[in-house]
C-alpha cells in the first residue's frame, strides 16, 4: 500500500509565487493562480505515483502548542496575500469534492499531522510519501518515507531520502532536529543559539551525536566563544529542540485505512465555474484512469445477443437488414473521424448488440442506413448528421454543471456504470431514459426539445461549412504586427538604454525595471518582481517602457493565436472548421475550440485585420446581425423596471438615458465621461459589480463609485429589487433559473467562506440574465436556419459569436437575408421589452461594421 501525504499551504504558498507572474483569473474576477497552481501537481502526483491512499494536511490556525512554549514562535510570518486569501477555502473545497481527505487539527501544524499519518502508516507496513516545500519535513525520513521535496516552483522536485539527507547535510534525518535546536530557524522565529550558523551546528551534531552530548561536551570538547555560546544557550537550545521537533502523536479521529481516494471527479463541476479549462482537462482524464472502485451493476449479464464483426462488408450487410423500434449507439475511446481502432456499438430495441471494431469512418457510413430505418435513436455527444436524442445534451439540461458529459462519466453519475461497462450503448439508452423522466419533473423538457436538441443539428452543419479564410490578407497582417513588433522593440532598446534585455523575458525585464531603472516595486514574489499586465498598466502612465511592453505582448499574443493559427487550420478549400461546444459553460452559452473563434477581439483596432480575413467567397456576401445590448434588455424584462423599460422602448441612448436619470439631468448635458461611467455601471450591473471594480474600472475614488451605485439604484429601484430577489430564490431552491426555465446551480451560497458566498450571490443575479440571453441566441439561430431551409435559399448560417450571427449568402439573396435575419431575430421570443437586431453585410467580415 502507498500513501501520498501534502503539505497543504507549503504547496498552495509554492504554487502561488510559481505562477505570480502570470496571474489567472475566473470569469468573475476571483484570482485562481495558486488554484491553478496547486490543482495541476496535485494531479501530477496521483498520475506518477498512482497512491493507494492520499491526504493533504493543513494547518487549522496560526496557534499551536508550539506558541505556548514560546510567545515568539513565527511570529514574523507575513500575512497571507490579499490575492490568495479567497483562493484558499476554494482549494481546500476542491480537494473535498475530489474525495480526497482534508485533515487539520487545533493547536497542532500540519507538520505534526503528517509526521503521525506517517509513523502511523509505518507500522502498518506501508509506504509514504510526503509531499512539501517545506524542508522541516526531513526529519520524518525513514525506512518506508521519503520526502519529495519542490525545491523551487512547481515542478523543481527532487527525492529526499535517508541516502539524500546524508549526502547534503552528513547526519540523518533525526539528527536535522538537533540541528535546527542549534542554529535556529529565522522563517519560524526559532532563535536558537546567538552566534552558531548551520556549518558549525553541522559540525557539532557530526561529531557529538545528540543536541545533549554537543552540550554535555561544550565545557572540556570546544574553546573560546564557541564554548560560551554552547554554556549560556543550554537552555534556549533545548526549548529550540521542542520546537523543531514534529509531533508524531497527535490525537486524529482518523485512521490511515479511511485516506481511500474517492471520485476525483467530483471537482470538475467547480473547476469549470472557475475558468480552469487545462486543469479540468486534466482532471477528466485523471478521473477516467483512477476512479473509485466500482461493484458491478446488477444483472450485469444481460440477455442479449452479442454479435461481433471485424469485416467491415459483413456489418455493412447486418446493418442493412435491421429494422428496430430504437438503436442507441457508442463509440468508445476519443472519437475522432480520422481516428484508427474505433470501437463502435449499437444496441437494438431487442436488446440485440452489434459491435464493430473497425475504423469510425466506415462504421458510421454503414450505422447510417441502420439509424435511417429506427423511430428512435439515441447517441452521446456524436457529431453526425440525424435526428438524434443525446443523452449528454439531455443531461446538460438537467445539470450543466456535471464533471463531464461522457457516456462513462454519465453512467458513473446516475449508478449504471456496470452497465455501461458491458455495453456503452444499452447504457445510453438507460440514460435517455433517465433523464427524459428528470427533464420532465424539472420543467425542463421543452428547454431540451426546442432549444439543445434542434441546436445539434444547426451546429453540425455550420461546422461543416466553416469560414472562408483569406490566407494572404492574414499574412499581410502578420507581416504588419512583425513591423509593429520590430518597432516597439526598438523603442523598448532605446528606453531601456540596454540592447542586451530581451524584451520577451519577464525575469530580465524585472531586474531591468525595478533594479536598473529603479521603477516603483510591486510586491516581490519567489521569482523576483512581476512584470504582468496588471503591474504595467499600473505604472504605464508615468513610465512610457511600460507602456511599450504593454503594446508590444499584445501584437505577439495576436499573431501566434490567431494569424499562425488560422493559417494552420485552414482545409484544402482555405475554410476553418471550428468545433462549438454545447456542454462547456454552466450559463448555456456556447464556447467554441480548434480554433476558438469567440475570443477573437473583434471590436479592437487591433483585431480588424483579423475579421478583414474572414472573406465570403465568389459572387457571396457575409451578412451580419448583432444583438444590441440584449443582457441589458433581458435585465429590463426580468426586473420589469419601468425606467429602463421605456428607455429601451423609445430607442433611447441607455447608457445617456442612466447617466441623465442618475445625475438629474437631461440628456443633453450629460458628458462623455458621465456616459462612460453610466456605461460601465450598466453592464457591471449584471453582474454584480461592486464599488471597488466600478472605481477601478473608471478612475474614481471608492466613495464616489459606492455613491454612483446606489444613485443608480434609486434611479432603477426594481433592478435592485430584482437582484435581492434573484439571490433569495437562489439560495431557497439552490438554482439559479433563466426566462426558459435552464437552471445553474448554486452551491457556494450555503458556504460558510464570504468570498465563496459573495461569488455565489454574483453567479445568482448573473445567471438569469446571462443564460436568457445565451438562451435567445440559440433559438434565433434554429428559427434562421430553419426560415433559410424554408425558402430554400443557398446562404449558410457559418459563425456564432456571444449575442451575433454570421450568414455567407449569395449577393443575389442578400437583401433577403438581412430582412431576414433582422425579422427571425427580433421575433424570435416575447419580451415587454423591444430586441433589436443591428444587420450589416460586406464582402469580409469586416466590413459588416
Amino acid at each position: 500500500m502507498k500513501l501520498i501525504l501534502l503539505d497543504g499551504y507549503s504547496l498552495m504558498y509554492r504554487a502561488y509565487h510559481a505562477l505570480s507572474t502570470a496571474p489567472m483569473s475566473a470569469p468573475d474576477g476571483t484570482p485562481t493562480t495558486a488554484i491553478h497552481g496547486f490543482m495541476m501537481m496535485l494531479m501530477k502526483i496521483i498520475e506518477d505515483e498512482s497512491p493507494d491512499l492520499l491526504a493533504v494536511a493543513f494547518d487549522a490556525s496560526r496557534l499551536t502548542f508550539r506558541n505556548d512554549i514560546f510567545d515568539g514562535y513565527k511570529s514574523n510570518r507575513a500575512s497571507m496575500p490579499d490575492d490568495m486569501r479567497p483562493q484558499d477555502p476554494l482549494i481546500r473545497e476542491l480537494i473535498e469534492r475530489m474525495g480526497i481527505t482534508l485533515i487539520e487539527k487545533q493547536g497542532y501544524e500540519a507538520d505534526d499531522i503528517l509526521g503521525t499519518l506517517s509513523k502511523k502508516a509505518n507500522e502498518a507496513g506501508m509506504e509514504t510519501l510526503i509531499v512539501t516545500g517545506d524542508r522541516d519535513s526531513f526529519q520524518l525520513i525513514g525506512e518506508g518515507t521519503k520526502i519529495l521535496y519542490t525545491r523551487k516552483g512547481i515542478t523543481d522536485t527532487v527525492i529526499a531520502d535517508e541516502e539524500y539527507i546524508r549526502e547534503r547535510y552528513g547526519v540523518t534525518p533525526a539528527q536535522l532536529i538537533d540541528v535546527k535546536a542549534l542554529m535556529g530557524d529565522s522563517s519560524d522565529n526559532i532563535p536558537g543559539i546567538s552566534g552558531i550558523g548551520e556549518k558549525t551546528a553541522l559540525r557539532l551534531i557530526s561529531q557529538y551525536g545528540d543536541l545533549e552530548s554537543a552540550l554535555a561536551a561544550a565545557d572540556t570538547g570546544e574553546k573560546g566563544k564557541l564554548r560560551e555560546r554552547l554554556m549560556e544557550g543550554a537552555d534556549t537550545a533545548r526549548m529550540c529542540y521542542t520546537l523543531a521537533k514534529i509531533d508524531r502523536g497527535v490525537p486524529l479521529e482518523t485512521d490511515v485505512n479511511d485516506l481511500k481516494i474517492g471520485d476525483l471527479s467530483g471537482g470538475a463541476a467547480l473547476m469549470r465555474q472557475l475558468g480552469m479549462n487545462q486543469a479540468l482537462k486534466r482532471l477528466e482524464k485523471l478521473a477516467g484512469s483512477h476512479s473509485p472502485a466500482r461493484m458491478p451493476a446488477a444483472g450485469k449479464a444481460f440477455d442479449a445477443s452479442i454479435e461481433t464483426f471485424d469485416d467491415i462488408n459483413a456489418f455493412r450487410a447486418r446493418c442493412d437488414g435491421v429494422r428496430s423500434d430504437w438503436v442507441s449507439i457508442a463509440v468508445t475511446d476519443s472519437f475522432h473521424l480520422s481516428a484508427e481502432g474505433c470501437d463502435l456499438k449499437l444496441t437494438l430495441g431487442g436488446g440485440d448488440l452489434l459491435t464493430a471494431g473497425i475504423e469510425p469512418v466506415d462504421g458510421i457510413a454503414a450505422a447510417k442506413k441502420l439509424l435511417d430505418g429506427a423511430a428512435v435513436r439515441y447517441v452521446c455527444s456524436w457529431r453526425i448528421k440525424g435526428d438524434f436524442d443525446d443523452v449528454a445534451l439531455m443531461a446538460y439540461c438537467v445539470n450543466p454543471q456535471r464533471r463531464a458529459f461522457t457516456a462513462a462519466a454519465l453512467s458513473e453519475d446516475e449508478g449504471i456504470y456496470g452497465v455501461f461497462e458491458a455495453s456503452p450503448s444499452l447504457a445510453i439508452k438507460k440514460l435517455a431514459d433517465i433523464y427524459l423522466e428528470k427533464l420532465k419533473s424539472d420543467g425542463m423538457l421543452a428547454l431540451y426539445t426546442e432549444i439543445e436538441k434542434p441546436l445539434a443539428k444547426v451546429l453540425r452543419g455550420m461546422e461543416e461549412e466553416g469560414c472562408l479564410i483569406d490566407a494572404d490578407a492574414l499574412r499581410k497582417q502578420g507581416e504588419e504586427f512583425r513591423a509593429v513588433t520590430q518597432r516597439l522593440e526598438g523603442e523598448f532598446r532605446a528606453l531601456a538604454g540596454d540592447d542586451s534585455v530581451n524584451i520577451n523575458s519577464p525575469k530580465q525585464l524585472s531586474s531591468l525595471l525595478f533594479e536598473k531603472m529603479g521603477l516603483p516595486k510591486p510586491k516581490k514574489t519567489s521569482q523576483g518582481y512581476s512584470t504582468s499586465a496588471e503591474v504595467l498598466e499600473n505604472l504605464a502612465p508615468d513610465y512610457p517602457i511600460c507602456a511599450v511592453i504593454l503594446e508590444y505582448r499584445k501584437y505577439k499574443k495576436l499573431e501566434s493565436t490567431y494569424i499562425d493559427a488560422l493559417i494552420r487550420l485552414r482545409d484544402p478549400n482555405g475554410r476553418v472548421h471550428t468545433s462549438f461546444d454545447q456542454t462547456g459553460t454552466a450559463t448555456g452559452r456556447l464556447s467554441s475550440f480548434d480554433p476558438n473563434l469567440q475570443n477573437i477581439p473583434v471590436r479592437t483596432e487591433l483585431g480588424k485585420g483579423i475579421r478583414a480575413a474572414f472573406i465570403a467567397g465568389p459572387g457571396n456576401v457575409l451578412v451580419d446581425a448583432d444583438y444590441s445590448q440584449i443582457e441589458l434588455r433581458v435585465l429590463a424584462a426580468l426586473s420589469g423596471d419601468e425606467a429602463m423599460t421605456n428607455a429601451f422602448n423609445s430607442g433611447l441612448d441607455i447608457h445617456r438615458t442612466t447617466a441623465a436619470e442618475v445625475h438629474s439631468i437631461s440628456p443633453e448635458e450629460v458628458t462623455a465621461e458621465m456616459r462612460s461611467a453610466a456605461k460601465a455601471v450598466n453592464f457591471g450591473i449584471v453582474y454584480g459589480i461592486s464599488d471597488f471594480t466600478l472605481a477601478k474600472n473608471t478612475g474614481v475614488s471608492r466613495a464616489e463609485a459606492r455613491r454612483y451605485i446606489d444613485l443608480y439604484f434609486s434611479r432603477y429601484p426594481k433592478v435592485k429589487e430584482y437582484l435581492d430577489a434573484a439571490v433569495n430564490s437562489a439560495r431557497e431552491k439552490g438554482y439559479a433559473e433563466t426566462y426558459m426555465g435552464r437552471r445553474r446551480y448554486i452551491p457556494e451560497l450555503a458556504s460558510a467562506n464570504f468570498n465563496v458566498r459573495a461569488f455565489g450571490e454574483r453567479c445568482a443575479m448573473n445567471s438569469p440574465i446571462q443564460g436568457t440571453a445565451a438562451d435567445i441566441i440559440k433559438l434565433a439561430m434554429i428559427k434562421v436556419a430553419g426560415e433559410l431551409a424554408r425558402r430554400g435559399l443557398s446562404s449558410k448560417l457559418i459563425l456564432q459569436v456571444h449575442d451575433e450571427l454570421l450568414i455567407e449568402a449569395p449577393e443575389s439573396e442578400a437583401a433577403e437575408v438581412e430582412s431576414l435575419l433582422r425579422e427571425c431575430m427580433e421575433s424570435v421570443v416575447e419580451l415587454p421589452v423591444k430586441i433589436v437586431a443591428e444587420v450589416s453585410s460586406g464582402s469580409n467580415w469586416l466590413e459588416c461594421k
